[in-house]
């Protein structure tokens, strides 16, 4: 029997497991990510509570998980706090699916359960950042209807990188 990937939003008690999960997606795919290891790893527990807390229910952020199994094998988040070009675009970030699971859709399947978290939010339009070195996620972006904008800015720690912004109309 096949298992089938859920998608669902993150539980406020699930800080455990997201943190594992978040210090292991920023070892994965250091470039992936605005953070490092190293800063996330210093958190205090009460950091990672209030984000999951925070993106457990509302509509100022939302992280939504896929499982397989019961095991996270993806992970991305919504924030609607923080503006990109005109203010009020909500954000797409540390979007992650484990190596293993990728070209199966679950990346497609993430990004489809933020859009109309976004929506809800009552945003026209979802943003992201990618960084230039990340072609299969700038071609999962493309395939979700999201077109680069031609704004880039340094990539947060890694300079040899740029990040570029994408929009998609909602």
């Amino acid at each position: 029997m096949e298992m089938i990937v859920q998608i669902r939003r993150i539980r406020a008690d699930e800080w455990r497991r997201l943190r594992t999960f978040r210090l292991w997606a920023l070892a994965e795919a250091p470039t992936a990510f605005g953070s490092t290891l190293v800063a996330e790893q210093a958190y205090a527990d009460d950091v990672w509570q209030e984000r999951a807390l925070g993106a457990s229910g509302g509509r100022d952020r939302a992280t939504f998980i896929a499982e397989l199994g019961g095991v996270w094998i993806g992970a991305a988040t919504g924030l609607a706090n923080q503006f990109v070009g005109v203010n009020g675009i909500p954000l797409l970030v540390a979007m992650f699916v484990a190596a293993s699971e990728r070209r199966q859709g679950v990346g497609l399947k993430l990004v489809n359960a933020v859009i109309p978290w976004a929506r809800d939010c009552g945003a026209h339009h979802l943003a992201l950042w990618v960084a230039s070195n990340n072609l299969a996620a700038a071609a999962l972006y493309e395939q979700c209807g999201f077109r680069f904008t031609g704004n880039t800015k340094p990539h947060p720690h890694a300079p040899e990188l740029v990040e570029k912004e994408m929009l998609r109309q909602l």
